[in-house]
């Protein structure tokens, strides 16, 4: 059976370092779509190289620009990839098998990512699962500045085979980009509710979605994570004061980060100081913001 075709999306700024890589892993694909935010380095010589459909947009938030590059796109299908992503062989064969006999309408990859060469598999690293093949007409990003999802409609499967996430080069990289993502997660703070306990339905939501997520074979954690996700429009406002701690713990005991030794230990330490970041920045904002009237 011929497969269904498949336009593969990704957002590019000053990606040279990555690009290539990541386009040398999905050439396969029938069509390659680049939305880039005017990089001023060799992206664009780059994705010219392989033949890409290239669009350029000023960044107004990951969810608007990357349901631009789905609009741009042709094919009923999407992989959405990130430029520091890569799909390996045997993960490229189950997405072609999936794009045969249409199964489901959109897949979760797991996906094993890695500093350095440091491939993290606690904190909630790995599977660490992310929707990124889908149908265009069954899927659609949200509206967010950061961290966008893909709302889907009807059944949603799982892939076997890793894709691989290069996220940072270095500690030094997390630092410098921390600045970047921190202020546009303060921005993205500014959507959510502060209440002093999750809503009682939001609750039940969170463990029938965790069940859901058992009863397909997903470890406790990785349930978690997924399920998590029914909470994401709330913040509790009375734990902001010790979000550093709070999420140290979350990330290196309860999700086993230190199963990763010295690596689980920073990684732990530095996401849970970006956390702290982007609320000290949130809270600058709404200062400025009554400073205004």
């Amino acid at each position: 059976m011929a497969r269904n075709k498949v336009s593969v999306v990704v957002l590019t700024l000053n990606e040279e370092e990555n690009l290539q890589d990541c386009l040398e892993s999905v050439k396969w694909a029938d069509e390659i779509v680049i939305v880039d935010s005017f990089s001023t380095d060799k992206t664009i010589n780059i994705a010219k190289k392989y033949k890409c459909k290239i669009y350029q947009k000023s960044f107004d938030g990951f969810g608007q620009l990357k349901n631009y590059a789905i609009s741009k796109a042709s094919h009923k299908w999407i992989l959405n990839m990130d430029a520091d992503e890569r799909i390996p062989k045997d993960l490229r064969k189950e997405i072609e098998n999936a794009l045969s006999d249409e199964k489901y309408n959109g897949y979760y990859f797991p996906r094993k990512s890695y500093i350095g060469r440091k491939w993290l598999k606690g904190a909630g690293q790995y599977p660490s699962y992310q929707l990124r093949l889908f149908r265009k007409d069954k899927g659609k990003f949200e509206n967010a500045i950061v961290h966008e999802r893909v709302n889907m409609d009807g059944e949603i499967g799982y892939m076997k085979n890793d894709m691989i996430h290069y996220n940072f080069k270095s500690w030094s990289s997390f630092i410098s980009k921390m600045n970047f993502l921190t202020t546009i997660e303060a921005k993205e703070l500014t959507n959510k509710k502060f209440v002093v306990f999750y809503p009682l339905g939001k609750i039940k939501e969170f463990f029938g979605a965790f069940r859901k997520q058992r009863k397909k074979g997903s470890d406790m954690r990785t349930s978690y994570v997924l399920a998590r996700r029914v909470l994401s429009d709330y913040e509790i406002s009375w734990i902001l004061p010790l979000r550093f701690i709070s999420t140290f713990f979350r990330l290196y005991i309860f999700m086993k980060g230190f199963r990763d030794g010295f690596y689980g230990f920073m990684w732990a330490s530095l996401v849970s100081m970006h956390m702290s970041v982007r609320h000290y920045k949130y809270h600058d904002m709404m200062n400025d913001n009554k400073k205004s009237y």
